[in-house]
């Protein structure tokens, strides 16, 4: 029973850092600075990329276990 949490949780994580990646997406948008707007905009990139990752990691382990192991 106590994988299951473990299986949420890259789901967690995945919100979190979906979340982060916005607020470097907010700071590119309302930042009138180069210094500022181009590390944001990397930032943003990378943090949409892991949240994605780990969305589908854990949608893909929580699916496993309640449909695939119960027939």
């Amino acid at each position: 029973m106590w994988q299951i949490y473990l299986f949420i949780l890259p789901i967690g994580l995945g919100i979190m850092t979906l979340v982060a990646s916005l607020m470097c997406l907010f700071a590119y948008l309302t930042s009138n600075e180069n210094a500022t707007r181009l590390p944001a905009f990397k930032w943003f990139k990378r943090l949409l990329i892991v949240a994605f990752i780990l969305l589908s990691i854990g949608i893909f382990l929580t699916f496993n276990n309640f449909w695939v192991s119960h027939r």
